[in-house]
């Protein structure tokens, strides 16, 4: 998994092709290994998606300031939304927050940011449920060590 994200990283900022499937082997490199469980495939799209859709450049990035929080560490804490709320960062808060991104912004965080940029890379909302799925189970993925 570590060999994965940091094949996300490097390839930071990336757009997905238009007309181009994406699950063609020539978008995954050659070293990785075909994932065993449906929830390894999951995680394994949604680093690709991650990477395609150019989340990594607001979500996996190390620059400051952050445009986004990181995905790294992310799942399991708590955060404070805009509206005063806080909840955790479990996989149906970000599949909410995935679908619906101005709804659920948080804290410190521009709230305009996140509808703008997936206005600007051409992600169209509502996002496809299994697009949603990969990047919730990638999130959770790079998340806390237990």
């Amino acid at each position: 998994m570590i060999a994965l994200c940091a094949t996300a990283l490097a390839s930071c900022g990336g757009t997905r092709a238009a007309g181009r499937n994406p699950t063609t082997s020539e978008s995954v490199p050659a070293y990785v290994t075909a994932p065993e469980t449906r929830q390894q495939h999951l995680v394994a799209e949604g680093a690709r998606l991650a990477v395609a859709d150019g989340c990594a450049a607001c979500h996996l990035s190390s620059s400051s300031p952050r445009l986004g929080p990181n995905f790294y560490g992310f799942a399991g804490h708590r955060v404070t939304l805009t509206n005063g709320a806080v909840v955790v960062v479990d996989e149906a808060f970000i599949r909410r927050a995935l679908t619906h991104p101005g709804a659920y912004a948080i804290s410190g965080y521009d709230p305009r940011a996140m509808p703008a940029a997936l206005r600007r890379l051409g992600v169209e909302l509502p996002a496809h449920p299994r697009d949603v799925a990969a990047l919730a189970a990638f999130v959770e993925q790079v998340g806390p060590e237990s």
